[in-house]
């Protein structure tokens, strides 16, 4: 089983290569800021990995379109959508459960806004999974053809 390092406490934890990292957080009551439960829809539960990039499983689509692909340079990842196989060493220090807390409470709003429960999740997840079945080969998040550039001819003059 993969062993998980957080840092800055320095706290190990076993987690399986299904598990993604933010489920096997939350199971030990380590607090990651996630306001979609994770699902990849709202980019604040962003961990950065410190060793062990060559143990974690390619970003999905949908962590490619919040985050972009530029993991490469800012070793920054979804932990809800981040699963390894070997062990890992993550910072989340990003995460402050009482500064959190602390917004939440100075908010003027009187907005409350549902969590997602498990249930709720893994219904989103199974609907995802059956839309990507359910597409065309290649064709894998609006990826179109380019126009051939036509040399034979002439441009159209400006008015």
């Amino acid at each position: 089983m993969p062993i998980l390092t957080i840092l800055p406490e320095g706290k190990t934890i076993s987690l399986s290569s299904e598990t993604p990292v933010m489920e096997a957080l939350r199971d030990e009551e380590i607090y990651i800021k996630s306001s979609c439960g994770g699902v990849a829809s709202c980019s604040d539960c962003v961990v950065k990995v410190i060793e062990g990039a060559d143990h974690c499983n390619p970003p999905p689509f949908e962590e490619t379109r919040l985050l972009g692909n530029v993991f490469h340079i800012t070793k920054e990842r979804l932990s809800c959508q981040l699963k390894c196989t070997g062990d890992l060493t993550i910072d989340i220090s990003r995460h402050d459960k009482a500064a959190d807390e602390n917004k939440l409470k100075n908010k003027t709003s009187s907005f409350v806004t549902k969590r997602r429960t498990k249930d709720d999740v893994s219904k989103i997840r199974e609907d995802r999974a059956q839309e990507r079945a359910e597409r065309p080969e290649g064709k894998e998040g609006g990826k179109r053809r380019p126009r051939p550039f036509r040399t034979d001819v002439p441009p159209k003059p400006r008015k």
